[in-house]
């Protein structure tokens, strides 16, 4: 048996620690060219100390970036209506425009018959036969009168830096909205923009789940104040909607909360049973204290025109209603109907929805309305 000589082995090695030499430079050529095709998004995160984190749904919209909605484009179709059909009358009639002729345009546009009179005694007593028939002199007696009928309910100018300025705040303790409406008015979506805007100035606010007639009510609401980042006061086999508004506020009182926005059945405002349910959750709250709800807002649908005031004439009968809010106004031709609420009831309008967003439910501006719908 041979032995293999120093200077064999030392070639060997020699080759065994070219060939280990090269198989490290072809690895490492080999990581290199992955790590340089991998998309920055696959590379992991350091890590981090792990805890318990209760995630914070993503906000609806960024609201730093947005804009709101110009309200004359949102008005549009009830401008087209009302001042439009006007406009297109004298561009017809010429010098043959007759007060009939007014009128008549007028009762198609969702006012209501009395504030129909109320502003055909004033084109009629204020103007001139030459005035009458003068579209800008029309618009002018017009845009007097309508705002002279919402000076009578509030003011008509907001800030909307302050979009919720035109709703009560309690002096002492929560401030408590009853917030009522049919189904389909787009009650429980106001309620969650509501609750959104509240909390984003900084209130800590308790929605109440007192439609209790209704299963999905509930589910719905529950989504809305997810996304607003409030709480829901939604209690299990609780079926009396006003002892879930009874509690809601003891616990809202107890707890230190700012707002508590109640929920309240929306079926037909026909039906008896309906107001004497709404109206026994208004008493039970007056038990606590004899001020609440501060607010009782009603929700109409816009598009739903002289219904809607109908509406909102037999919800006042038996609650007493403080405010509405009128939605989907940038749908409708019917926007009109606005006027028609606060002349014939005395109703403030208090917010309108003009689109899907939480910035869309905005306060109402009535000498912005007016200028919209009249063309200004």
């Amino acid at each position: 048996m041979s032995v293999m000589s120093p200077s064999h082995q030392e070639a060997i090695y020699l080759l065994f620690g070219l060939i280990g030499l090269l198989l490290f430079i072809i690895i490492g050529v080999l990581v290199m060219s992955q790590l340089k095709r991998r998309r920055p998004e696959e590379t992991l995160p350091p890590p981090v100390e792990a805890r318990d984190v209760t995630p914070v749904p993503a906000p609806e919209e960024p609201i730093a970036l947005e804009q709101d909605v110009d309200l004359k484009a949102a008005l549009r179709k009830t401008e087209e209506n009302f001042f439009g059909r006007l406009r297109s009358l004298f561009a017809s009639q010429g010098e043959n425009t007759a007060l009939e002729d007014i009128e008549e345009v007028l009762y198609t546009s969702d006012l209501g018959p009395k504030t129909v009179q109320d502003l055909m005694e004033t084109i009629g007593g204020k103007l001139s036969r030459k005035e009458i028939r003068d579209p800008s002199s029309v618009r002018d007696a017009l845009k007097s009168r309508i705002l002279e009928i919402f000076s009578a309910a509030g003011p008509l100018e907001v800030s909307t830096e302050k979009p919720l300025a035109q709703l009560k705040s309690a002096s002492q303790g929560p401030t408590v909205f009853m917030i009522v409406g049919v189904n389909g008015a787009g009650k429980t979506t106001s309620i969650g923009k509501i609750a959104s805007r509240f909390a984003n100035e900084g209130r800590r606010v308790l929605v109440a789940a007192g439609d209790t007639f209704r299963a999905a009510a509930g589910a719905q609401l529950k989504v809305w104040t997810e996304r607003a980042q409030v709480e829901i006061f939604h209690p299990e086999n609780v079926s009396d909607p006003a002892a879930v508004a009874f509690d809601a506020v003891a616990k809202a009182r107890a707890q230190n909360y700012d707002v508590v926005l109640i929920d309240t059945a929306g079926r037909l405002h026909t039906q008896a049973n309906l107001m004497e349910e709404l109206k026994k959750v208004k008493r039970v709250l007056q038990k606590q204290d004899a001020a609440l709800p501060h607010e009782v807002i009603i929700v109409l649908d816009a598009n739903s025109g002289q219904n809607a005031l109908v509406q909102a004439r037999e919800f006042h009968k038996a609650l007493g209603l403080t405010g509405a809010i009128l939605t989907k106004m940038d749908g409708t031709a019917k926007g009109g109907v606005a006027i028609g609420l606060v002349d014939e009831l005395g109703i403030p309008v208090k917010m309108i929805g003009v689109g899907e967003r939480v910035r869309d439910l905005r306060p109402f501006s009535a000498r912005e309305y007016v200028d919209s719908i009249l063309g200004v």
